[in-house]
């Protein structure tokens, strides 16, 4: 037997072979259960036939117990009988009462009747019941004569007769019938002894064979019962390790039933988890260095914009200035037309000054290079500027633009030149998609402590699909006259840099509000949350910790979250606290059973230190959810089921804030 393999309980381990070869049977389950039930019903007939032959044999016992005491019975009336006969006739001759000879009659057909029965019910006594009758009819025809001399008058010899004749033959009758009660008493002593006998043997035999059937029958049930207990905890044994990680579980089982076949499947099922989960390794090894050649890309790329970025900037610059004092009539008045030319020059150098601009903010954002110049101002009077600026361009449209205070704060501290360069850019976008109508600015929030911008537009509207990609970098909703794609991007980055947020509600056909929200003070926004909500990512994707001793765990987690807006960070044992308050995690999630430090070790860290106390930690392991941490928030055992996961996370928190 192999370490660890289940064993039968104490004492009943000799057995082992018994099952084995049960097990061995080429039979279903079914089959062998119905072997098992039949053994125990042909048990129970037995036991039934052999008591219904015990019970006939004791039923017939008590018969001839009961025939034997009725004719004892009826040989002490007959002998009573024949005593009472001559009784009478003495007194009748003593007395001279007639009375008497009636009870002579009477006790004679007493004793016929009781005569006639006897025979009728015991063949066996034939001679000696012959000899009764024989000496009963001698008896009645002297007791006949006698009788006849009394009715006379002939009293003297009635009573010589009665001495001489009818009296010896009543003695003969007497001594007949006490002959017959000694035999029928020898009878029954021996019926009692053997009925006794009897009863011995057949409650033994009763007792012996019920103690053999228990037994057969808890052995063909035990011998069955762990013919089918034995596989089932070999697999559950399997199992468990599988969920562990242990890849390499075999199951060798003697079964040659529907148990064998399971034990098969579960080896073949165990071969290609082994075989999958060494793929998805090399995978995630694959896509590690992926992630690793996107990030130098993505950093090449940032790298590349700021420095082409600043090398345009230079010559723009000087071409914008030239072109301003030319138009100022620096070097000599223009005419008309140069003057125009000049001007389409100066409005296309700014708006490309405005590009490269973008594109340089754009780059300082991704390399989280960015800094928010926080000083206080009156934001309502930056709303009014930005307002001022755009009305030449509402009037050429011929679009209604107006500003309405609904209650904004007096003071907010902001980067001033930041705010100004969002509310640019939503104003602008308005109007630019608005070709009749109205474009209308709402201010507010003193009474939220915040500072809210909406702007309503009576364009196109944008379909529920396109929300977000509005948001991305070169994206534009379907449908758009030009542009990079940029404003939107980066003003949102922008507002969430200093806390806030901008968000859009569009209906197609029925025009489009675009929300601005900011904190009064945005000094007060962490700086590891000032480009980011906690555990997210720059993508919008919300970072879990996976701290588990199985390296395979984290690239599983990665590839089950895959499109659902996570970014899955392998840690381990020893830097689990660490990469926690390094990270801010959205959750981590955490094996509890790990050699070294166990996960309850880490779990008591995470939730003392004030850094990661709020941080949800979801135990994913092979303990029961009725053994789980008092400190988790949550419970998930393994193997890992999908929706659970994304479920646990959403009910703490965890869920990204843009749907993905």
């Amino acid at each position: 037997m192999m370490p660890g393999e289940p064993r039968l309980p104490r004492f009943t381990r000799w057995l082992r072979p018994v099952v084995d070869a049960v097990a061995r049977i080429n039979l279903s389950i079914h089959r062998k259960l119905l072997i098992g039930f039949l053994g125990g019903a042909l048990l129970l007939v037995g036991m039934a036939i052999l008591s219904l032959v015990v019970i006939g044999r004791m039923s017939g016992d008590v018969s001839d117990l009961d025939r034997l005491q009725e004719n004892t019975s009826r040989a002490q009336q007959m002998l009573y009988a024949v005593t009472a006969q001559s009784h009478y006739r003495a007194m009748a001759l003593l007395t001279h009462d007639d009375k008497f000879n009636a009870q002579i009659a009477d006790a004679k057909k007493t004793f016929s009747d009781l005569l006639d029965e006897m025979v009728r019910a015991d063949a066996t006594e034939t001679e000696l019941l012959q000899r009764l009758r024989t000496a009963n009819d001698e008896y009645t025809a002297a007791s006949g004569r006698v009788l006849a001399l009394y009715l006379a008058g002939d009293l003297t010899g009635a009573q010589d007769l009665h001495l001489t004749q009818e009296h010896p033959i009543s003695h003969v009758l007497e001594a007949s019938l006490k002959t017959l009660i000694g035999s029928a008493n020898d009878q029954i002593t021996q019926a009692q002894a053997a009925f006794e006998s009897d009863r011995v043997l057949l409650t033994t035999a009763v007792i012996g064979f019920s103690a053999l059937g228990v037994a057969v029958a808890l052995l063909l049930g035990f011998v069955l019962s762990w013919g089918f207990i034995l596989p089932v905890r070999k697999m559950q044994r399997a199992l468990a390790g599988i969920t562990t990680g242990d890849l390499n579980q075999h199951v060798e089982v003697p079964n040659r039933d529907e148990f064998g076949n399971l034990a098969r499947d579960l080896n073949s099922t165990s071969e290609r988890l082994a075989q999958l989960f060494e793929d998805q390794r090399a995978l995630g090894q694959r896509l590690e260095q992926t992630n690793a050649s996107l990030a130098r890309a993505s950093e090449a790329k940032s790298r590349f914009l700021a420095s082409v970025s600043h090398e345009l900037r230079t010559p723009m610059n000087a071409i914008l200035g030239f072109t301003d004092a030319l138009l100022a009539g620096v070097d000599g008045p223009l005419n008309v037309e140069q003057k125009a030319s000049l001007g389409w020059v100066q409005r296309g150098g700014r708006d490309l000054l405005g590009l490269i601009n973008e594109i340089l903010d754009l780059s300082k954002i991704e390399a989280g290079k960015l800094t928010i110049d926080a000083q206080p101002f009156d934001p309502r009077e930056l709303v009014e500027s930005v307002v001022a600026q755009h009305r030449s361009l509402a009037a050429q449209k011929g679009i209604t633009f107006a500003w309405h205070d609904a209650g904004a704060p007096a003071e907010v501290v902001l980067d001033r030149q930041r705010v100004r360069q969002i509310l640019v850019n939503l104003f602008g976008n308005a109007l630019k998609f608005t070709r009749e109508g109205e474009v209308s600015v709402e201010t507010g929030g003193a009474d939220e402590a915040a500072f809210h911008v909406a702007v309503r537009d009576t364009g196109p509207g944008i379909d529920p699909d396109q929300h977000e990609a509005i948001f991305e970098e070169f994206r534009q909703a379907e449908g758009g006259d030009g542009g990079t794609g940029l404003g939107l991007a980066i003003s949102r980055r922008l507002a969430r840099a200093m806390g806030g947020d901008v968000t859009l509600e569009s209906v197609p056909g029925r025009g489009s509000t675009f929300r601005l929200t900011l904190p009064l003070d945005c000094r007060v926004v962490p700086v590891a949350t000032a480009t980011t909500e906690p555990g997210e990512t720059h993508d919008g994707e919300r970072v879990l910790l996976s701290v588990d001793d199985d390296p395979s765990v984290a690239p599983l987690l990665e590839k089950m979250l895959a499109g659902h807006g996570y970014r899955v960070v392998a840690s381990t044992n020893s830097s689990a606290v660490s990469d926690a308050r390094r990270l801010r995690p959205a959750a981590i999630l955490l094996d509890i059973i790990m050699p070294g430090r166990d996960g309850r070790e880490i779990l008591r860290e995470l939730k003392s230190d004030p850094e990661t106390r709020a941080i949800p930690v979801i135990v994913l392991t092979v303990v029961d959810a009725a053994d789980k941490p008092d400190l988790a928030d949550g419970h998930l055992g393994k193997p890992i089921v999908q929706d659970r996961l994304l479920r646990l996370l959403q009910e703490h928190g965890a869920a990204p804030s843009v749907p993905h």
